[in-house]
């Protein structure tokens, strides 16, 4: 007699459809790894991104950002102070039409072949292919954002825009400094919005001090409006003003703070009492926090670093190593209990090898970067079930180094549904 293990048979002659059903779910399992929205953010001022791209000179510049934003993998990526020239720019027009990186009509070859060494150097890169781009520029030595949108991991945002409400002067006032970026439709309640900024510098004379206080005007505006609809944001890159004196390294601090008493425009540009006033009223307006304070408490750790003096209101201070916090990340009231953590670049180091600035950490610029991981916020907004919640999760950092299988869904490569 002989006999047959039925059971055995049948998982032998149903191998071949075990297969089909396992491609179909890892298929599957793949489409739902995508998220809507992001959780981990990157911002760093470059300090020229176009110069290090085409100087020869540069290239150790040029080759340790890219290993840094590698190794951090983030699903969005803030530069600033690109200093890419806009579409059509000859050197310091403001026109709305120069936020693009190379010009429409193709006429423009210095341009043309600036805009082509960008992408070249974006497409050259495995792991940055994967990033939609989203470019607002002004000048080759001045300004200019860049966000990158992890396009594998999460959602392209829905909506784009280079200003801060559709009813300001926008590019034409301030080109090359502002890009929003909003996760979710206008209908959905949890939509996040994440607006990336390089603020412009205080100066020391009147007109750009006025200059500087209509923008901090026009995101207290922006952000105070966010707040009223209900829209979590974060708001973050080279904002240019360090908010209280545990955030700034300077030999002659006492001397200084003695005179921002009286004089509230006196002060190292980003340290003066107004900007640092207007921060704040940013910040309470909005129900706003900085998220570097919220996780860190009152550590001393600067993002901005120089081998300087200072002069101040005529006066030299004699400052070696001098270091700022200028770069920052403000998240919304109902982000602040969804940070993880919030770091500088350098925190890793003692203060006395983070002010030499190391190349791997400042890449050539005097900035180092700021990282923001927050709690999945997809599985707070959209599910319910906390199983499918945890094996969703499951599924996202077992895979998180996987490269996605449809190469058209990386992104585009200038901006697209801008307002």
């Amino acid at each position: 007699h002989i006999i047959i293990d039925c059971t055995r048979m049948k998982r032998f002659l149903t191998v071949e459809k075990e297969e089909e059903d396992n491609t179909e779910t890892n298929a599957i399992k793949k489409a739902k790894i995508k998220r809507k929205y992001p959780s981990t953010f990157l911002t760093v001022n470059v300090n020229g991104l176009l110069s290090k791209i085409n100087s020869p000179d540069k290239w150790k510049e040029k080759q340790t950002l890219l290993t840094y934003l590698r190794s951090a993998n983030a699903d969005v990526i803030s530069i600033t102070e690109t200093w890419i020239p806009g579409n059509g720019s000859s050197g310091g027009s403001s026109s709305k039409k120069y936020t693009q990186p190379y010009s429409n009509d193709g006429t423009n070859k210095s341009y043309r072949e600036s805009a082509n060494g960008i992408e070249s150097l974006l497409d050259s890169n495995g792991f940055l292919r994967k990033y939609a781009r989203y470019y607002n520029c002004f000048h080759q030595k001045s300004a200019g954002v860049l966000t990158l949108v992890n396009a594998e991991e999460v959602e392209k945002p829905n909506r784009v825009r280079l200003r801060f409400t559709n009813e300001d002067k926008g590019e034409e006032e301030w080109p090359g400094r502002v890009i929003e970026c909003q996760f979710g439709d206008d209908e959905d309640a949890n939509r996040l919005v994440v607006l990336s900024t390089y603020s412009p510098n205080n100066g020391s004379g009147a007109e750009s001090r006025e200059r500087r206080r209509r923008w901090d005007d026009s995101v207290l505006k922006r952000l105070t409006q966010l707040r009223k609809e209900g829209v979590d944001f974060i708001w973050n890159g080279d904002l240019n003003v360090a908010p209280d004196g545990i955030d700034v390294k300077f030999d002659d601090i006492k001397a200084m703070e003695n005179k921002k008493a009286s004089d509230p425009d006196y002060g190292v540009a980003g340290f003066t009492r107004n900007e640092q006033r207007r921060f704040q009223n940013i910040l309470e307006a909005s129900e706003a926090s900085d998220a570097y304070r919220v996780v860190n408490g009152e550590r001393r750790s600067y993002t901005w670093r120089a081998y300087t003096v200072n002069k101040v209101g005529g006066k030299v201070f004699n400052t070696v190593n001098p270091g700022m916090r200028l770069d920052l990340m403000v998240v919304s009231k109902n982000l602040k209990s969804k940070i993880q953590r919030c770091y500088h670049a350098t925190d890793d180091l003692p203060d006395t090898e983070a002010m030499k600035m190391p190349m791997e950490k400042f890449f050539g610029s005097d900035h180092c970067a700021v990282h923001l991981e927050l709690k999945n916020m997809d599985n707070d907004n959209n599910n319910n079930n906390s199983e499918e919640n945890e094996e969703n999760e499951k599924e996202t950092n077992a895979t998180k180094e996987k490269d996605a299988s449809d190469p058209s869904d990386r992104g585009p490569r200038s901006i697209e549904a801008i307002e």
